[in-house]
């Protein structure tokens, strides 16, 4: 029970970043249209790559994400300590997911590994 919902949390998670890595390059941080697709190049593209492995539950690929979450992990804290209220909240949102990812990827691994097969 415990892996199963560390698996629903962990892919929630990483699939949230994603989706808000593109929202904040498109709508939320108010960016210039020429910088757009370089945000989506830094944020998202690294999230990507190992999609079909987190998708799969396979412990490399997630272990692969779990590096590249450390990317949003940086741009949210910067987000969350330098700018005001709303874009503030929003760095917050993905420091938040970038975090429950990786905890929760760790220990949905951990307690995979051990399960009886």
């Amino acid at each position: 029970m415990r892996t199963r919902l560390a698996r629903v949390v962990s892919l929630g998670s990483y699939l949230g970043l994603i989706g808000l890595g593109m929202a904040w390059a498109i709508h939320l941080g108010g960016l210039p249209r020429s910088q757009i697709s370089l945000t989506l190049l830094f944020l998202v593209l690294p999230l990507l790559l190992p999609l079909r492995g987190v998708l799969h539950a396979r412990p490399r690929a997630l272990v692969w994400g779990m590096l590249a979450a450390l990317i949003p992990i940086l741009h949210g804290g910067v987000i969350a300590w330098a700018e005001t209220w709303p874009k503030s909240g929003w760095g917050g949102l993905e420091l938040f997911l970038a975090v429950s990812y990786i905890v929760t990827g760790s220990f949905f691994i951990r307690w995979q590994s051990r399960a009886p097969r």
